[in-house]
C-alpha cells in the first residue's frame, strides 16, 4: 500500500460538474506530495473476501492509503476502513451524516438544539395531515432534493410522486429561504456562509440561493463546538436554520459538502485546507 496515494472517488455523472472542486484537490495534492486519482464510484472493484484484501480484482493493483470519498455511499467508508484504509470522512461519520434520522438522533442527543423532527411513513404523515403545512424530508436526500413543504391543498398523488416511502417529519420553522453553513476541516470551524433565497423555502445553492461569509455569533459558535468536541469530523458542512432571534437550530450534516457557497462568497482555498488536513493526518 502507497502510503501517500490516494483516491477521490465520486459518482460519473457528477465528475463534470464537480471539475472545480477536483482540480483544486488535485492542485493542493501536488502541493503536499500525495498522489490523488479520481475513481469512478462505478469503476471500484474490490477484493473483499481472498487475497489481498481491498486489491482491484481485476488489475491486481494494490489499494490505496486513503479515499476522499464523495460519491455518498457509506459503505465503502466502512469496508475500506476495515481493510486499514483510511477516509475522509471516517465510516461512522459517513454514516450518520448521510442519514438525516440518525444525524438528528445523535445531535439531539448532544442537546444540539432543532427542530421536533420525527422518522415515519409518509402515509402516516398524509393520514395524520390538518390545516397546518409541515416539511418532509427524504432521510437521505442532499442539496435540497427530497424536500417538500406539504400543505393541506397538496395531492396526496402529488405528495407521494415527490417523496420516498419513508420520510422524517418537522413543523415549518426557521426564517424561510434562509440558512447557515458551517465549514469544519480536522475538527475545526473555517468558515461559515449565509446562505439564502428570495423564491424558495430552501436556501440551497443548488435551489437558487446566493451565499455570503460570515462570523458566527458566540451561541452559533458554542453550538458548533458542541459538535465538533463530540465527532471526529474530517471535512463536513454543519447546516442550521435560523430562529427569529438568529439562534441556529440544528438541520443537517453533509458529507459530500457542496462548496459552491464558497466560491460564490470569494473563497476558494478550501481544499488546500483539506488536502493539508489530510497530509497531515497521514503522518501521525
Amino acid at each position: 500500500m502507497n502510503g501517500r496515494k490516494g483516491w477521490l472517488v465520486y459518482r460519473e455523472k457528477d465528475i463534470a460538474r464537480n471539475r472545480r472542486f477536483i482540480d483544486l484537490l488535485e492542485d493542493a495534492a501536488k502541493k503536499y506530495a500525495l498522489d490523488l486519482t479520481v475513481k469512478p464510484y462505478e469503476s471500484i472493484d474490490f477484493q473483499l473476501t481472498a487475497g489481498n484484501a481491498g486489491t482491484d480484482s481485476n488489475s491486481g493493483v494494490s489499494p490505496p492509503a486513503f479515499i476522499i470519498n464523495r460519491a455518498v455511499a457509506p459503505w465503502l467508508n466502512e469496508a475500506a476502513e476495515v481493510m486499514g484504509i483510511r477516509c475522509y470522512n471516517r465510516a461512522n461519520i459517513a454514516r450518520i451524516a448521510n442519514d438525516k434520522r440518525l444525524a438528528h438522533a445523535h445531535l439531539h442527543q448532544l442537546g444540539v438544539p432543532m427542530l421536533p423532527t420525527r422518522a415515519c411513513s409518509l402515509t402516516q404523515v398524509l393520514d395524520e395531515r390538518t390545516n397546518q403545512s409541515i416539511i418532509a424530508k427524504d432521510p437521505l436526500g442532499r442539496g435540497g432534493t427530497g424536500v417538500k413543504l406539504l400543505n393541506i391543498s397538496d395531492s396526496p398523488a402529488s405528495i407521494r410522486a415527490a417523496l420516498p416511502k419513508q420520510v422524517i417529519e418537522q413543523p415549518v420553522g426557521g426564517q424561510p429561504g434562509k440558512d447557515l453553513r458551517v465549514y469544519i476541516v480536522g475538527g475545526k470551524i473555517i468558515a461559515a456562509v449565509l446562505r439564502e433565497s428570495s423564491t424558495d423555502f430552501r436556501a440551497n445553492i443548488s435551489q437558487g440561493g446566493s451565499s455570503k461569509l460570515v462570523e458566527l455569533t458566540a451561541v452559533q459558535r458554542q453550538i458548533v463546538e458542541k459538535i465538533t468536541s463530540a465527532f471526529q469530523l474530517d471535512f463536513v458542512g454543519l447546516d442550521f436554520l435560523l430562529d427569529k432571534n438568529g439562534h441556529p437550530l440544528f438541520n443537517e450534516m453533509e458529507d459530500a459538502v457542496g462548496c459552491r457557497s464558497l466560491y460564490i462568497a470569494g473563497q476558494d482555498n478550501i481544499a488546500d485546507v483539506v488536502m493539508a488536513h489530510i497530509a497531515s493526518d497521514l503522518a501521525t
